[in-house]
């Protein structure tokens, strides 16, 4: 199961990262991660961001990071993009969708996302962030933005999964 204790999810890198006594005390130069709820928001920024990369190197290895109960709506997933919510039950049901979606070639956010905690052991974000696909031909890259709201519960073994996800196309703004 991923945890925040890594970078990827591609088994080849050697480069990972921890939550060590050095990033409790000062992420980024920030303050340090004196309580729970600043290392809520600390992890919840740090898993949603292996996920996104987890899309980008792997998206099959996706549902490893998901509850079992996870609901998402994500038009980017499909090469046929469509806004049905998607979840183990529904047709099609979220491994498919995964085993069939192409990796994105990178992504970036927008600024900070933005955290809220839900609950001791839940949070939930919201932001803005690019992706990007080389195009067929391999002549330049494609650039598309999306809102995403996504939503994050730690289980009994300290492992966030994720339990809804939400993405939209934004227009030119």
């Amino acid at each position: 199961m991923p945890t925040v204790m890594g970078l990827t999810t591609d088994s080849s890198s050697k480069t990972t990262t921890t939550l060590g006594n050095a990033d409790l005390k000062k992420p980024n130069g920030g303050s340090r991660l004196d309580t729970i709820s600043k290392r809520n928001h600390h992890a919840a920024k740090e898993i949603e961001t292996l996920f996104w990369r987890c899309l980008c190197d792997d998206p099959s290895a996706a549902p490893e990071y998901m509850a079992e109960d996870c609901i998402l709506i994500n038009p980017l997933l499909s090469s046929h993009p469509y806004s049905t919510p998607l979840s183990k039950n529904s047709e099609p049901n979220l491994l498919e969708v995964f085993e069939k979606a192409e990796p994105w070639a990178g992504f970036r956010f927008h600024g900070d996302p933005l955290v809220v905690e839900i609950d001791l052991m839940a949070v939930a974000l919201v932001y803005k962030v690019s992706l990007y696909r080389v195009d067929g031909k391999g002549k330049g890259t494609r650039e598309v933005v999306a809102s995403v709201s996504s939503s994050w519960r730690q289980t009994a073994g300290a492992d966030w999964v994720l339990v809804a996800h939400h993405c939209q196309y934004v227009d030119d703004e």
